[in-house]
């Protein structure tokens, strides 16, 4: 009988686990670096600013040539922006606009809290107005390839899945240096998808 009883004893200490003072230690560190981990995890992905966003653009541009000056507000100006992490500097975003039907281009930003500082940069645009209907954009039936080169500088806000960026632009008309372009406030509302 007491041969049976030490067997047993013996059998029920290999299904238990002992924790020594020291791997008590180290288990609790395990588990505070994986909630820790899960943590930031979670934190990062509901606060990231990199994806894919639809957007809008808004804005009046005053065009300035021999003629005098003329404000036109732009419609219809929308599509796909993508914001990639720069891996080589912390904190700095690669930002591709993909104007729908048009052109696009990239800026760089640096994001500093929920802030985002866009760097100067420049793109090609068609200003697509009419003098009969200032507020509806359409191409000139006279000369469609009239382009603009602007430089733009700005900033945006972020607000949870929302981002809007407020913009500067200034350019002159290729071809013609007389006549100018300027956008004091052109707005960008960008939504992740």
């Amino acid at each position: 009988m007491k041969d049976i009883f030490l067997k047993q004893s013996r059998r029920d200490n290999t299904h238990g686990v002992q924790l020594t003072p020291h791997k008590a230690t180290a288990a609790v560190w395990g588990l505070l670096i994986l909630v820790a981990t899960m943590l930031v995890a979670c934190d990062q992905g509901s606060h990231s600013i990199s994806g894919d966003y639809s957007y809008k653009l808004s804005g009046e541009i005053m065009l300035t040539d021999a003629d005098g000056e003329v404000t036109y507000r732009l419609l219809h100006r929308d599509g796909q922006m993508n914001i990639l992490r720069d891996k080589s500097e912390k904190n700095r975003y690669i930002i591709t606009m993909n104007e729908m039907n048009g052109g696009c281009y990239t800026m760089e930003a640096k994001l500093d809290g929920e802030d985002l500082l866009i760097d100067r940069h420049e793109f090609v645009t068609n200003i697509l107005s009419t003098s009969s209907f200032p507020d509806i954009d359409i191409i000139d039936e006279e000369d469609p390839t009239i382009v603009y080169h602007v430089t733009a500088t700005g900033n945006g806000k972020r607000n949870g899945d929302i981002l809007v960026i407020k913009e500067e632009w200034q350019g002159g008309q290729s071809g013609n240096p007389g006549a100018r372009l300027y956008g004091a406030e052109m707005t960008i509302l960008a939504e992740k998808n």
